[in-house]
């Protein structure tokens, strides 16, 4: 009798990313962004907390801030890919056999790729970066 070697198992790191993705999207997009909503759309215009106004130079020298700039960009890919993630696994489990091929992965994926790299070009050329 000959022994088999058992077969090494190598984690799935592609999978593993799109789950931490999704994850951190679901974190943000259901504690941060209502927070965010309540602060700058309720709190601030009756007066209650200090927020940016909507005159230009209040909203360039605060999206000048590199961490103003982290923070939107948290704030807008995150929730995309939550939504792509979430999105996917629905078609999957109603019984849609091509979303769970390699093109619709791409397709769900690669869209929510696009709007963050959207997001810091529209970031980067809005307002220079400032530190003071």
């Amino acid at each position: 009798m000959s022994a088999k070697p058992k077969a090494v198992q190598k984690p799935a790191l592609a999978h593993l990313f799109w789950w931490f993705m999704f994850s951190q999207g679901g974190l943000f997009a259901a504690v941060l962004l209502p927070v965010h909503i309540v602060v700058q759309g309720i709190l601030g215009p009756l007066g209650i907390v200090p927020v940016v106004d909507r005159h230009y130079d209040t909203w360039i020298s605060i999206l000048g801030n590199p961490i103003v700039k982290l923070y939107l960009l948290v704030l807008i890919s995150l929730p995309f890919f939550h939504f792509a993630h979430r999105l996917r696994y629905l078609l999957v489990d109603l019984g849609v056999p091509a979303a769970k091929t390699v093109p619709a992965q791409a397709g769900f994926y690669g869209a929510a790729v696009v709007v963050t790299l959207l997001t810091i070009y529209v970031l980067f050329t809005t307002a220079p970066i400032s530190l003071g």
